[in-house]
């Protein structure tokens, strides 16, 4: 559950076009300075996000039994 640039549990998690899922505000943050993935450092054809809505449902869910 934890984006792989902050470490931190993800509130709004995002995949990206490498198939990786991060926070949206960090990885948003990463491209303004970065065209390469955080974790392989691969150049990505695009900086396009989805929401990874399964995950942030999973997320919630944990939050939710575990508060």
């Amino acid at each position: 559950f934890s984006c792989p640039i902050t470490m931190e549990v993800m509130s709004d998690p995002v995949t990206s076009c490498d198939g990786h899922t991060y926070e949206r505000s960090s990885i948003e943050t990463w491209f303004r300075q970065n065209a390469s993935s955080p974790l392989t450092g691969a150049v990505l054809g695009s900086k396009s996000l989805l929401p990874n809505i399964a995950l942030k449902n999973a997320i919630q869910e944990w939050h939710t039994q575990n508060a």
